[in-house]
Order: C-alpha cells, then structure tokens, then sequence
C-alpha cells in the first residue's frame, strides 16, 4: 500500500521537521519501489513545498531522481546543490557532488550538460590553482587564477583572497598583463 505508506512518511516528516531526514528516506525507496507515476509526483510536490509551504532541501529531489533513474533530472539538480554550495564556500564538497554526477551521468551515455561541465571545470580550475601554488609552480597557478578571476561571481565567500592570489601569481610567473 504504496500511497498511504507516504502519506504516513510525509506526515511523519512534517511533525519531525528537518532534523530527521529518516521519514523523507524512506519516502523515496516507497516512491522508487513502488514505479508509480503518481506517487512520483505527490513526492516531488511535497519536496518542492507545495504541500506544506516548506521545502525540503534539494538533496532529497536530487536521490529521489537518481532512484528513479532520471538522470537528466538529477543533473539538474545536481547544479542547483553545487551552485547552494559554492556560494557557501564549500568548493570542495561541489566538485565532489559534480564530479560524481557526471561519472554518474558517462556510466548512463547520457551527455553531460554544458552547465554542469562548466561549473565543475570552474571549481577544478580553483582546486588545481592552490596545488599548483603549494607546489610553486607559478605560471599554472596564475593561468587557472586568471580563469577563476574571469567568472569571480561565483565565488562570492572568497572574492578578496581568490583576486589577490590571482595578482600575486601572475606578478611572480610574469603574466603582468593578465587582466
């Protein structure tokens, strides 16, 4: 009894609210389980909030996907989350998230999107630029800083020190002309 197992999870999620993510869990194995287009879309209307007025955070929608195997769907979200992330200063847990995607997304032949192939080569730029600066070599830290510097807006938490290492990186490889 696919329908009223989630209509007891929902209920149970409202009363526990977003400190327990069990009843939200089991609410998408129901849904997957039960392959059952109308039960996919009660699920995603009350995700997305329109049940009670409060949505739920994108990770749920994001496994909700993968578990039906809508892997257009999950990269959409996908981008969304890392995007929630990146703004927070949380690069690394990004492009993990991005990177896993579009494994993910290869192992289906599905093609990757050019948004989410875009963000994730944006966040490897950033990670290689701080191993390159570990590792001194300067002129590689300054060409992805510049690629980093040119799309800043996306890393908002980090604008100062990502733009400062930048000028001093291509002050220390010669690239003084590097806007």
């Amino acid at each position: 009894q696919y329908s009223k197992s989630l209509k007891q999870l929902q209920r149970s999620a409202q009363a526990l609210g977003s400190d327990d993510s069990e009843p939200l869990e089991l609410a998408i194995q129901v849904v997957a389980e039960a392959d059952d287009q109308a039960l996919t879309g009660q699920l995603i209307d009350f995700l997305m909030g329109e049940v009670d007025g409060i949505p739920k955070e994108a990770k749920y929608l994001f496994r909700l996907y993968m578990s039906k195997k809508k892997y257009r769907e999950a990269a959409k979200t996908a981008v969304i989350i890392a995007r929630e992330e990146q703004n927070a200063g949380n690069y690394k847990h990004s492009h993990d998230l991005l990177l896993g995607m579009c494994r993910q997304l290869m192992r289906q032949q599905i093609p990757v999107p050019s948004d989410m192939s875009s963000a994730l080569l944006l966040l490897h730029s950033y990670t290689l630029a701080r191993i390159c600066v570990k590792r001194g070599d300067h002129n590689t830290a300054a060409r992805l800083l510049i690629r980093v510097s040119n799309s800043i807006s996306k890393f908002p938490a980090h604008t100062v020190p990502i733009l400062t290492s930048a000028v001093i990186e291509c002050h220390r490889s010669g690239l003084k002309n590097s806007d």
